[in-house]
């Protein structure tokens, strides 16, 4: 895929919101009102439908909280999503390029900034790192999150991140070929390999 196509990609909300179901979103204290909503009726309603209640008066304020709460529930959801979709550095696509594999972890590289899509820029950078001196400081925490690394030789950031071989090949089996892969940054602690289909 040429840089255009990646941009473009960016911007795709479905494919942004099938890698952000991926994600604890909805871990969000916004969340805490709809629910108890949707809690209070939804009791409320199974209680009068045990006492042979449902025909009654009383189903009226539970069918309130029922309906507000899914009306709240869906709103918020949706302004969740939205807000995490346009932070600043976040749903970037990024080349990734490996700088070696052991024990069955492929370590790579990228960049999150202007030249994130620019092949030349993140090959320049991996050839000039060792896979033993990053694994030397940083080795536990790369399978878990990307780590922001700032080269103060060359005065350059970049990600590194470790990912499960069998991970890499079973989302883009080319990546091999290719050499470079496009993984998707939400943050660092969620930074999902793209899938060939997603690529097409």
């Amino acid at each position: 895929m040429k840089p255009n196509d990646y941009a473009k990609l960016e911007k795709d909300y479905s494919f942004k919101k099938s890698y952000l179901k991926n994600t604890p979103w909805w871990k969000n204290i916004l969340m805490i009102p709809p629910v108890c909503f949707l809690f209070v009726g939804l009791i409320g309603l199974l209680y009068l439908f045990n006492n042979d209640m449902l025909a009654s008066w009383y189903v009226i304020p539970y069918l309130v909280f029922f309906v507000v709460g899914t009306i709240l529930l869906k709103t918020i959801k949706r302004h969740i999503q939205k807000t995490m979709m346009s932070t600043e550095g976040s749903f970037h696509i990024c080349l990734a390029k490996s700088i070696g594999e052991r024990d069955g972890y492929v370590y790579v590289i990228f960049t999150n900034d202007s030249r994130r899509h620019d092949k030349y820029n993140i090959t320049n950078i991996a050839k000039g790192l060792s896979l033993d001196a990053v694994l030397s400081k940083h080795n536990g925490s790369l399978k878990k999150e990307s780590v922001l690394i700032h080269d103060e030789d060359t005065d350059s950031e970049y990600y590194l991140r470790a990912y499960f071989n069998n991970d890499i090949t079973k989302r883009n089996p080319d990546w091999r070929t290719e050499e470079l892969f496009p993984v998707l940054f939400i943050d660092k602690k969620y930074t999902f390999i793209v899938k060939k289909k997603d690529l097409i």
